[in-house]
């Protein structure tokens, strides 16, 4: 690799035609070709700078010059020699101090903290450009602006390619760095890098397909049908790299789901238990969430807007805000008014969301369940809301259809972005956006054969009674999971997700077909604002110019993008975020393609998981008058029937459910403990720790053999076992027992104090922790049965708080600067106006874009284009956390208690959260 980096140097050295360089020692060269030409600009350094300290080379046009061709896709690319770490130096000779200078260097190697340095020799940018005219550009970085540099491109095939070579070396990295730091989806810098390399005939970097390898077929699955981004990122990787081509493909019949086997219930459960009349209504494919009382409805709605429409931002906020339950009630067309929070308060008597999915990103088959005294009435509230709605929006018509032989309200768009079936039967009124499920909510009442009827969801009822009162109920039946896992749902998930990738990339297209043009712009010429109607490109020339894949639109099921003005929608599914629910789509046949992916997923739950266990949770809320916590969350969550061996090691090596519980010192701010079993630690043990309220070490000193072990010495905590303490006894050459100092007290390898009085056996690093908290321990009985607790407290005012907000700053720090550096991709690569990139990335994400710090971006210069954050009062956010910084979650977290109890048959979470 080295000496083809030094034989391009040599060649362009010998080939440099820069004119007027007015920067320190600029170099650089300009060479034609199709249908980019290459340049590369060069700062020797005379003497080599250790490691990768030094900003990046950036090229910009300079302001003055009228026309010429302008820089693009510029990619730093240093030339940086590897010195070899000291492990692998030879031994120097003795004398002078070299040999402790040696073994200095050694211990820092194994420490973690240089096993390898770099030296920069040389830094340099390349980038591509459009035309044969003379090339003038500016050469800057974060520091400094090194001066202009004047390039005439020239004819050279050999330079073209070796230059073109390290252009993509560089440009590739600096798109894997974005992607990894990345907390959005990364469409764009996949799409420009599978686009340039298909233009300019590179290869794809192995990583960018190597997603799609199936290491695990059931985790894999299990991020497909759970929403994963990961998962829907990968398959925009195989769409925009043209793998997928279903031209001319005869099409099969469905293959066949995994063979089930049958749900075996607990004995104990049979029987009739009380179950709401709400459920008998409720397809039992559905999940179901039922709110009860319309005022639970109201809190968890108001709980939900106050946080953006996404309750995750009460935790950390997202580089990306996509305001689902705003997409999902403007779909349903049901908004909240203030006469509908009166009317519903005394006209409903129980509601529930049902559904067949939860893929609330891309468009799910869900739906709204009221229970009524006066159905009619409602309905009618409902009706005038739908009409004011159909006058306003000129696309959406509300009419009459008919589904299942009922006459049915439905207000819908062409597009999908509204769509909604009202209808009453009996005393139950549905809302939906799936004519399916109307159907088979039609189909229950006529059969009876309910999720209420269904054994499982008594068994739930038997488990977690009406009595309990939950604000929320959710369940989660197996027949809904099995229905998720099935052909006609899996492959019509993939198919909607390369449907998505292909209206993503229309757009993408669109705008690079003006790259050409707007490269030779004069600046005073304004660029065109995206989103003004102008001439646009047709599908078949974005692909004769491959900024689409030869493959693009030939689908199978024969969908495709459909061209409305300047939209593009899905001539099936609809628009983005809005598609048809798959339960509306009719799947006849598939691909060979596709059947075979399949079959490896159905294969995999035949053989691994051959039933899926129901899911039940119930939340409550409880007033509190505890310091600041006013209010307690108590969620209650329980896996039954349960089978341990189905979810791998760890479910097995838990011993049996146990009252007994360690108490320990009051200063104590975390504290774990677990009943554990096997064949290392021997019978049924207890094993436990804590820590005192501190400030720990930096997650990344944690790196290293040595470096984790003096960050471990300073954590004030201990670790302990009861009441079978002897698996450090059992260590080879008594490396357990260590050397006795005190009564009951010895000091072992590594600086590690043990005290053990034949019951208890505890550790630390600290032996004045050991002091403090021994007197405090005891095993003692408890109201409930458990095998896992974990308590922290009160974090307010602690040392911990100021650690775990600093540890939440960095990461949401990390995630806003990547947010300013894509807004600065974005101007740097397309050809959009300044004032126009935030809105332009917010169409193609379709979500708006928000900084994790909560403050706002904005565009701080226009060329080079710099965006920066009003959170950070720099061009960089702070390194430490601004008094004023709290983390989301830090600003009513007062502390959780949580404890599992796995039994034979079901597994149970209790978790209690104080809030203020």
């Amino acid at each position: 690799m080295i000496y083809r980096i030094l034989f391009i140097l040599l060649l362009v050295a010998s080939h440099f035609n820069s004119r007027h360089a007015t920067g320190q020692s600029l170099k650089g060269r300009a060479v034609l070709g199709d249908p980019f030409g290459v340049a590369i600009v060069e700062i020797p350094i005379e003497n080599p700078v250790s490691g990768r300290s030094e900003p990046p080379l950036l090229i910009k046009p300079i302001e003055d010059e009228p026309f010429g061709p302008r820089p693009l896709f510029s990619a730093p690319n240093d030339l940086v020699m590897e010195v070899a770490p000291p492990s692998q130096r030879q031994l120097p000779e003795a004398g002078g101090g070299r040999l402790l200078e040696r073994v200095g260097e050694l211990f820092k190697e194994l420490s973690g903290d240089e096993s390898t340095r770099y030296q920069t020799v040389s830094r340099r940018v390349l980038f591509l450009f459009y035309g044969d005219e003379r090339l003038r550009a500016n050469v800057y970085d974060q520091k400094k602006d090194w001066g202009s540099i004047e390039l005439v491109p020239s004819k050279d095939k050999q330079l073209h390619q070796e230059l073109m070579a390290l252009w993509w070396e560089g440009y590739v990295e600096g798109i894997r760095a974005q992607i990894e730091v990345a907390d959005y989806p990364t469409t764009v810098e996949s799409y420009l890098l599978a686009t340039l390399a298909r233009q300019n005939q590179m290869p794809l970097p192995p990583w960018f397909l190597e997603p799609q390898k199936v290491e695990d077929q059931l985790i894999d699955n299990l991020k497909l049908i759970g929403g994963a981004e990961e998962a829907s990122e990968t398959l925009f990787r195989i769409a925009v790299a043209g793998a997928q081509d279903h031209s001319n493909v005869a099409g099969i019949d469905l293959p066949d789901p995994p063979i089930w086997d049958p749900l075996k219930l607990p004995k104990e459960v049979a029987g009739d238990h009380p179950v709401e009349p709400i459920a008998s209504r409720v397809p039992p494919e559905c999940f179901y969430i039922r709110y009860g009382a319309f005022s639970n409805y109201l809190w968890f709605k108001d709980l939900s807007e106050a946080n953006g429409g996404d309750i995750s931002k009460l935790v950390t906020l997202r580089g990306v805000e996509r305001n689902v339950s705003g997409k999902v009630e403007k779909q349903l067309a049901f908004r909240m008014t203030q006469l509908s929070r009166v009317l519903g308060g005394t006209l409903v008597q129980d509601q529930a969301l049902i559904g067949r999915d939860l893929y609330l990103n891309d468009g799910a088959s869900l739906g709204v369940l009221f229970q009524s005294a006066n159905p009619g009435l409602l309905k009618a509230s409902f009706q005038a809301e739908r009409r004011k709605i159909a006058e306003k929006e000129e696309e959406v018509a509300l009419q009459e259809v008919e589904v299942s032989g009922r006459v049915v309200s439905y207000l819908g768009s062409p597009d999908h972005r509204v769509r909604s079936f009202l209808v009453v039967d009996g005393n139950y009124l549905l809302v939906t956006n799936s004519q399916h499920l109307m159907e088979r909510f039609f189909e229950v009442g006529s059969t009876g054969e309910s999720l209420a009827s269904t054994a499982s969801f008594r068994m739930a009822r038997r488990y977690m009674p009406l009595s309990r009162e939950d604000t929320v109920f959710a369940y989660f039946s197996p027949r809904m999971f099995q229905e998720l896992v099935s052909p006609r749902y899996m492959i019509e998930l993939r198919r909607r997700l390369f449907a998505k990738a292909d209206l993503v990339m229309v757009q993408l297209a669109r705008l690079l077909t003006t790259l050409d043009h707007r490269s030779r712009l004069s600046d005073q010429e304004p660029l065109e604002p995206i989103n003004e109607k102008r001439d646009l490109v047709s599908i078949e020339e974005l692909v004769q110019r491959r900024l689409l894949p030869p493959s693009f639109g030939n689908r199978f099921d024969g969908s495709g993008v459909f061209e409305v003005g300047d939209r593009v929608i899905d001539s099936l599914r609809g628009s983005r975020g809005t598609f048809l629910p798959i339960s509306d789509v009719d799947l006849i046949s598939v691909t060979e393609d596709e059947a075979s992916w399949y079959q490896g997923i159905a294969d995999s739950y035949s053989e691994r998981f051959a039933n899926f266990d129901p899911i039940m949770v119930g939340v409550q809320r409880k007033k509190l008058d505890n310091g600041l916590a006013k209010e307690q969350i108590a969620i209650h969550a329980e896996v039954a029937p349960w089978d341990p061996g189905k979810y791998g090691e760890i479910a097995e090596q838990l011993g049996p459910p146990t009252r007994t519980v360690m108490r320990f010192a009051p200063d104590d701010i975390v504290s774990v403990q677990a009943h554990v079993a096997s064949d290392w630690i021997g019978p049924p043990t207890h094993l436990f720790a804590a820590i005192k309220d501190t400030v720990p070490p930096d997650p990344s000193r944690f790196s290293g053999v040595l470096r984790t072990y003096f960050s471990l010495r300073q954590i004030p905590g201990y670790l302990g076992a009861w009441p079978q303490p002897g698996a450090l006894d059992r260590l080879p050459l008594g490396l357990g027992r260590g050397r006795q100092i005190g009564p009951g007290m010895t000091k072992i390898v590594g600086g590690l104090y043990r005290y053990n009085d034949g019951q208890f056996s505890v550790l630390s690093f600290q032996p004045e922790i050991l002091n403090r908290s021994l007197p405090h321990l005891a095993a003692i009985e408890s109201g409930s049965t458990a095998q896992l607790r974990i308590r922290i407290g009160d974090l307010g005012g602690s040392q911990l708080q100021s650690w775990v907000n600093q540890q939440l700053y960095q990461r949401a720090s990390q995630s806003s600067s990547a947010g300013a550096k894509y807004l600065e991709l974005i101007s740097r690569n397309l050809p959009v106006a300044s004032e126009n990139a935030l809105s332009f990335v917010e169409e193609i994400l379709d979500a708006k874009v928000q900084c994790t710090l909560g403050g706002d971006y904005e565009q701080i210069s226009d060329d080079p284009p710099i965006w920066r954050s009003t959170a950070w009062n720099a061009q960089q956010p702070p390194e430490e956390s601004p008094d004023n910084y709290q983390a989301p979650i830090l600003r009513w977290f007062h502390g959780v208690e949580a404890r599992l109890t796995q039994l034979d048959e079901r597994i149970i979470v209790d978790l209690n959260l104080d809030l203020q």
